[in-house]
C-alpha cells in the first residue's frame, strides 16, 4: 500500500516557491510508493495548473483568519477523515498542524522554507509556539544553513534537531535554450541588441522589487537600450505599476507579466537575472535561473550564499542599496564575458549541488523511514485512493 502524505500550507494556487516545492515532489517521487493530499488551512487561488488533480486530492479547510483562533481542532478532523501515513506542514501558516497530527494520532514534518521578518523581533508568544511545534514534531528540517540557524537562535529549538533539505531544481526543463529566448523576445518586441534585466517571483515587501526598481533606474543612465521582466503576482504589484508609471526612466522599459509557465523562456531570454530580497531561504527561481545559465545578481541574505559562490558563480550585493546593484548590473553589462563565465559557472553548480533528483531522494527516505517507524499514522483507512479522496469520498 503506498505511503499517503498530507501536504499543509496557508493556501494553495496562490503560486510561490513552496508551492513550486510540492509539485517538483508530486511529479518525481514514485508513485507506487507515495500517494499525495494537498491541504490548503485558509484558501485555493486559481493557480492550481501543475497539481495532477484527477490523481491527488486537493482540500481546503476554508478557515478564516483571525488572530486568537485556533486551526487545531479542524485541521485534527480533516487529518482524522483523510487518513494519511504521515502528515507535512510548511512554514508558520500551517505550523498549528504539528499539534492537530499528534492529536490525530499522526506522525508530522515540520519544515521552515523562509521567512517574510526578522525572527528574532517576533513576539514572545509566536516564539514560545514556534519552540512547542519543533518540539512535538517528530521531524523539523529547513530549506538552507543559515535558516536553520536562524530558526535555532528565535526559537531556542536544539540547533541538532534541525535538519536541511536545500530545494532542488530540474536541470534539464531548465537549461540554456537561446532559439526559446530569442522567440520570447520576439513576442514581446525585444531587439536582440537589447539589455534584458529579469526576475521571478511573488511580489510581496520581502522580495523589495522596489530596491531593484531604484537600481534599474541608476542604470538607464549607462544603457539606453534596457528591459526588465517581472514574472510573478502579489499585493505590492498595483504599487509596483504604478511606481513604474510615475517614472520617465523606468516607463516603457519594465513589464509585469504576470503568473506564467513559462518562466524557461523568460529566463533564456535574459542577459542578467536579479534577486533583491531582503530574506530568503533557499529561491527556486534563484535556482532556476541558475540552471538556465543566467548570470545572477542577488542579495547577500538568508541561504542564497549558499547558491551563489559570490564572484564565482554570479554576484552579491547588499541587502537594500540600489546603488551597489545598479553598479554590478552595469558591470555585467559592459562584460558579456563575464556574464558568460558566470552564467555557465552558475549551471554546473546547479547540477553538482541543487540537482532536483537529489533533493526527491531525501524526502523520500525521510518519509518512508517515519512511516516505517513505531508511531502508527494509518488511523485505520482502508486503502481508498486519492481519486476518491479529490471526489469527496471521504470514509472516517
Amino acid at each position: 500500500m503506498a505511503i499517503r502524505i498530507m501536504h499543509v500550507v496557508e493556501a494553495f494556487g496562490v503560486g510561490g516557491g513552496v508551492e513550486n516545492g510540492i509539485a517538483n515532489l508530486i511529479e518525481r517521487m514514485d508513485p507506487r510508493r507515495f500517494e499525495h493530499v494537498l491541504c490548503a488551512v485558509f484558501h485555493v487561488g486559481p493557480k492550481t495548473e501543475r497539481y495532477p488533480l484527477d490523481r491527488v486530492a486537493l482540500l481546503c479547510l476554508g478557515q478564516k483568519r483571525a488572530r486568537a483562533r485556533s486551526q487545531v481542532g479542524p485541521l485534527a478532523q480533516m487529518i482524522r477523515q483523510v487518513k494519511p501515513d504521515l502528515v507535512h506542514s510548511r512554514n508558520w501558516g500551517a505550523i498549528e498542524t504539528v499539534f492537530a497530527a499528534r492529536w490525530a494520532g499522526c506522525p508530522a514534518i515540520h519544515s521552515e522554507h523562509g521567512v517574510e521578518v526578522d525572527q528574532t523581533a517576533e513576539p514572545w508568544r509566536r516564539r514560545w509556539l514556534r519552540r512547542a511545534a519543533y518540539a512535538a514534531a517528530n521531524r523539523v528540517f529547513s530549506v538552507s544553513y543559515e535558516l536553520q540557524e536562524s530558526l535555532a537562535r528565535s526559537s531556542g529549538f536544539a540547533l541538532r534537531k534541525i535538519g536541511v533539505i536545500h530545494n532542488g531544481v530540474n536541470t534539464q526543463r531548465f537549461r540554456p535554450d537561446v532559439p526559446l529566448g530569442r522567440k520570447f523576445r520576439a513576442e514581446l518586441a525585444i531587439a536582440e541588441d537589447e539589455f534584458v534585466i529579469g526576475c521571478v517571483g511573488r511580489m510581496n515587501p520581502v522580495k523589495d522589487y522596489r530596491t531593484m526598481l531604484r537600481a534599474a533606474e541608476i542604470f538607464s543612465r549607462e544603457c539606453r537600450s534596457w528591459r526588465l521582466l517581472l514574472v510573478g503576482d502579489g499585493p505590492e504589484r498595483s504599487a509596483l505599476e504604478n511606481l513604474v508609471a510615475g517614472s520617465d526612466a523606468l516607463r516603457g522599459h519594465v513589464h509585469f507579466l504576470g503568473v506564467t509557465g513559462r518562466v524557461a523562456e523568460v529566463l533564456n531570454a535574459l542577459d542578467v537575472y536579479v534577486l533583491s530580497s531582503i530574506v530568503e531561504g533557499i529561491s527556486n527561481s534563484l535556482l532556476e535561473a541558475t540552471a538556465a545559465g543566467v548570470p545572477v545578481i542577488a542579495t547577500r541574505t538568508g541561504g542564497t550564499p549558499e547558491v551563489v559562490v559570490d564572484g564565482q558563480s554570479g554576484l552579491l550585493v547588499p541587502v537594500g542599496a540600489p546603488g551597489e546593484l545598479a553598479e554590478s548590473l552595469i558591470g555585467l553589462y559592459r562584460q558579456p564575458q563575464e556574464r558568460e563565465r558566470l552564467g555557465n559557472a552558475g549551471r554546473q553548480r546547479a547540477k553538482e549541488e541543487f540537482a532536483l533528483d537529489f533533493m526527491v531522494r531525501q524526502y523520500e527516505e525521510m518519509y518512508g523511514g517515519l512511516a516505517s517507524c513505531g508511531v502508527d499514522g494509518r488511523g485505520g483507512r482502508q486503502g481508498h485512493g486519492a481519486s476518491a479522496l479529490a471526489s469527496g469520498k471521504l470514509k472516517d
